[in-house]
């Protein structure tokens, strides 16, 4: 304590930080040393290095950065935690061991209460510690008061203001540190705990882990953190979502990397142990449903099937939903399991056919959707969105693990890519065709992952076009497009965006091209705020304004608008991208519609004048003279027709055009009338099929309009 108020009577402050830098190594050796020795060292010195580390990372934050005075602040804290432990189990242990009956003295029992109690003592005083720091820590780093409030206008602070000093940047990053090392003292409070304690305790960790992520989102270990608070309750799901977020970060925690590879073999186990008459009536109904046949037959046993699964599992009287609910959490984590650790690829199929068909089940059908993912429609749109991520990461990783491979390793990430992506586009068209059959989709809880995906999609458009797919994930593929087309015009349709505001959206595509000032009409979401810091999703993020934080349920009008402008925006920026059966997709203005073909050609100088009859005539066409003083014919359009119920287009063959001395004479092709395409996507013909004109089979401009009905 002496040395500390002497510091602060003389020497600048970076010269009096340095020496208590010094004097705590001198500390932590004779610490050491009397440790090996087994000689109990002085208590006081425990309290006089805490004391100097504050003073350090207060005066000098350049020299705690580089000497980590932060963590080392922690270890001196962790190195108590651990010897309490360690006194605590083993008096717990002496509890239960049969040596211990008849022993004098105070009774075990009476030990473990007093060595508890004594721990968390320990914690509770840390926690004050840490609290106090932080005050501290803004203070005297100049960090605004409101910062830490997640509705302050200061949120983006550090990526709008350059003139911020890189010392508030480390004071901000301290506080970060801070509420990680709060999160585990309580997380330790809860391992101790006795009764609700425990959960309330692991619950005011989540929340100092979810502080300290939105302090600094490009940080892998808050996620970790969360990722270990998941594992205590068993829930394999949001541990791995967790751990792929702690690995999705400009700064990632590698040591997720090897607690996933544990998670997984937890998983693996799980998931061997699954009844064996659950996986094969999966394959059959899930086959049943792709191919059609047996469709009513496969309905009619689902009652059957439920029971099956009821007794399975050993879960009696618990309700169908939730069984497959379970049994699907475990199969997608074993999905994504085999992805990233490698192992058992020849069993990805089938196990893609049962998260399929699980999948399928529980997004339920009608009009209206059912809350079978959670208990409120927020916990549902979450899981939507966690899921999404985790499919979207599992491509993100197989992709960057590309460099220094050897041949096989290459041949066997060609296989890993073809699978992530077929799981991913199969698996979210899933949802995108569902949010389709509903009555008013832009109210959906399924909408803020579907957002996710286009926009990423929007992001990485060599990895949307996919070029170099096999045959199972082009089928795949093309199902998504053609449902994702039905999918934008469905909500087109439903009014829940203007059209004529679709022009302030359309640059999603050039990023570059938004000014500062643009980004106001660009709040985050609530699924920005959960998914800030992933790396997949950053080129998104750069145009979102979180400077406000975004409550669920708040202004849902305003929600809504912006996630279909969004949604709409990121379909735009993949037209002429994509292609679907080598055809691209476009959006046309005229008729205000997503459509795949080729988009026809528009000039103002092309007058074409026809009329109805029994043939179709045409009475002029006009030419010009170019530089050359040659005649040219000018280029002809296709002549459209629309329905009023737009069920059907006419497109006619281009006109033949040849120039003989100043004349310029055409012929109609031959009306061969109208066959039907069917969409690959399936369902109704009316509503998902197409007309064109027979005559243009052999031509490649043509274009297939997929209306909504």
């Amino acid at each position: 304590m002496m040395i500390v108020q002497m510091d602060k009577m003389s020497a600048p402050p970076r010269e009096r930080a340095q020496r208590l830098y010094e004097k705590n190594i001198e500390l932590e050796n004779k610490r050491r040393r009397s440790a090996q020795a087994r000689v109990p060292s002085d208590p006081n010195t425990w309290q006089q290095m805490r004391e100097n580390y504050e003073v350090i990372i207060l005066e000098d934050p350049d020299l705690s950065e580089k000497h980590n005075i932060d963590y080392a602040l922690w270890l001196l804290h962790y190195k108590r935690i651990e010897e309490l432990r360690g006194h605590f189990n083993s008096a717990h242990a002496s509890t239960v061991s049969p040596s211990s009956q008849g022993v004098k003295g105070p009774s075990r029992p009476d030990r473990v209460t007093k060595i508890r109690m004594q721990f968390k003592t320990f914690l509770s005083e840390a926690s004050g510690f840490f609290h106090d720091l932080i005050v501290k820590i803004r203070a005297k780093y100049g960090i605004p008061l409101d910062y830490f409030s997640e509705g302050s206008e200061n949120w983006n602070v550090m990526e709008k203001d350059g003139k911020k000093s890189a010392d508030m940047k480390k004071g901000l990053f301290f506080c970060h540190r801070c509420y990680i090392y709060l999160g585990d003292l309580a997380r330790y409070k809860g391992l101790y705990g006795e009764g609700d304690s425990k959960y309330r305790e692991y619950a005011t960790a989540s929340s100092y882990y979810l502080q300290a992520a939105s302090l600094w989102p490009s940080s892998g270990n808050p996620h970790h953190q969360l990722a270990i608070l998941a594992s205590y309750s068993g829930d394999d799901l949001v541990a791995v979502y967790r751990y792929f977020r702690s690995l999705a970060v400009d700064s990632p925690f590698t040591t997720a990397r090897d607690n996933l590879i544990v998670a997984f073999e937890k998983n693996r186990q799980s998931y061997s142990q699954l009844p064996g008459d659950v996986k094969v009536s999966a394959v059959k109904e899930s086959r049943a449903r792709l191919t059609g046949k047996g469709r009513g037959k496969v309905e009619a046993k689902l009652t059957s099937r439920d029971t099956s699964v009821e007794a399975g599992l050993g879960k009696q009287g618990a309700s169908s939903t939730h069984l497959i609910h379970k049994l699907f959490r475990t199969q997608f984590v074993r999905l994504n399991g085999i992805l990233f650790t490698r192992t058992s690829l020849e069993t990805f199929a089938e196990v893609l056919s049962f998260v399929s068909n699980g999948l399928h089940e529980l997004l339920s059908s009608g009009p209206e959707e059912g809350l079978n993912f959670g208990s409120d429609v927020h916990e549902n749109g979450l899981f939507i969105v966690r899921v999404i991520s985790i499919l979207i990461f599992t491509v993100h990783n197989v992709i960057k693990e590309a460099e220094g491979q050897t041949y096989a390793e290459i041949v066997q990430r060609a296989v890993l890519l073809q699978n992530s992506f077929t799981a991913a586009f199969e698996l979210v068209g899933h949802i995108m065709e569902r949010c389709s059959q509903l009555h008013d989709p832009s109210s959906s809880y399924l909408l803020p992952g579907i957002l996710v995906f286009v926009e990423w999609l929007a992001c990485c458009t060599d990895l949307a076009a996919g070029n170099d797919t096999d045959e199972n994930q082009a089928t795949v593929r093309s199902k998504f497009w053609n449902g994702c087309i039905y999918f934008l015009n469905k909500l087109l349709s439903s009014g829940a965006m203007p059209i004529e505001d679709d022009e302030e959206v359309a640059c999603f595509h050039n990023m570059s091209s938004y000014e500062e000032g643009e980004t106001e009409n660009r709040l985050a979401l609530w699924e920005d705020f959960e998914l800030r810091g992933f790396v997949p999703l950053l080129p998104a993020q750069t145009i979102l304004d979180f400077s406000r934080k975004h409550f669920f349920g708040g202004d849902v009008v305003k929600e809504r608008k912006a996630r279909v402008k969004r949604i709409f925006a990121a379909g735009k920026s993949l037209a002429n991208v994509v292609r679907v059966d080598k055809q691209t997709i476009y959006f046309n203005s005229k008729v205000k519609k997503f459509m795949i073909g080729v988009e026809p050609q528009r000039t103002d100088d092309l007058m074409l004048n026809a009329f109805s009859g029994e043939e179709n005539v045409l009475q002029e066409i006009p030419v010009e003279t170019t530089k050359l003083g040659s005649l040219q014919p000018k280029p002809l359009q296709y002549i459209e027709e629309e329905e009023e119920e737009e069920d059907e287009v006419i497109v006619f063959k281009p006109i033949v055009v040849e120039t003989q001395n100043d004349v310029v004479s055409s012929k109609w092709a031959p009306y061969e009338g109208l066959k039907p395409i069917q969409n690959s996507y399936g369902g109704d013909p009316k509503v998902h099929g197409s007309f064109t004109s027979a005559a243009l089979d052999s031509l490649q401009q043509t274009h297939m309009p997929l209306s909504v009905g």
